[in-house]
Formats: structure tokens, C-alpha cells, sequence
């Protein structure tokens, strides 16, 4: 099972993040993150809040296990999509959005 400071690190990793910058955008010292990162010291809920904030992730998921991993095609889509200035959340509505047109196109009885 992988720790929370282990998750907020490879989050910072994988978003190309230096460890100051994560701490400057958290409102922590370096020293701090860095004990966080190592699982020395565990973030309060505020700590938490604004390191998930800062790696645009829910706090949940700091704090959860995900049991499986990413597809590696969904992977790549998200990184594609990022590449061309999407945001998160403008990706969230266009897959809303495409669900949506979706459901109309089902017959009436499979819904």
C-alpha cells in the first residue's frame, strides 16, 4: 500500500514539479514537504488541502488506494490533452458531454 507522502511525491514527479515549487504553491517549507515526502511526518488536513490543490488532485485521492491502475491509452489521452492546453476540468466536460450525446442515441429502452 503506498503512503500518503509517497503519493504526494509521485504526484510531484509526474507533474514535472520541484519540491520547492510544490512547497512555495502549499504555503510549507521545503524541509516540511520533503519529511511529508519520506513519511517522517504526516500533513494536517489543511497541509493536505493545499497540497491537493496545488497537484489539482481531490484531497481523497491523496488519501485513498487505487486498487488498479491507469490504462495506459487513457494515460496517454490525458497527457495529449494536457499538451494542447486543455485543463482538467475542460476535459471532464467534454467527456460529460460526449456521454451525454451517448445516452441520446440509445433507444429508449436501454436507459
Amino acid at each position: 500500500m503506498i503512503s500518503i507522502g509517497e503519493r504526494i511525491k509521485d504526484l510531484r514527479i509526474n507533474k514535472k514539479v520541484s519540491i520547492s515549487t510544490l512547497a512555495s504553491l502549499s504555503g510549507i517549507s521545503k524541509g516540511h514537504l520533503s519529511n511529508i515526502e519520506n513519511n517522517s511526518s504526516n500533513p494536517s488536513v489543511l497541509i493536505l488541502q493545499k497540497l491537493a490543490q496545488a497537484l489539482e488532485v481531490k484531497e481523497e485521492y491523496l488519501l485513498t488506494n487505487p486498487s488498479e491502475k491507469l490504462d495506459p491509452e487513457w494515460v496517454e489521452l490525458i497527457l495529449q490533452a494536457k499538451k494542447a492546453g486543455l485543463s482538467i476540468e475542460e476535459v471532464r466536460n467534454f467527456l460529460a458531454f460526449e456521454s451525454w450525446k451517448c445516452i441520446l442515441k440509445m433507444p429508449s429502452n436501454e436507459t
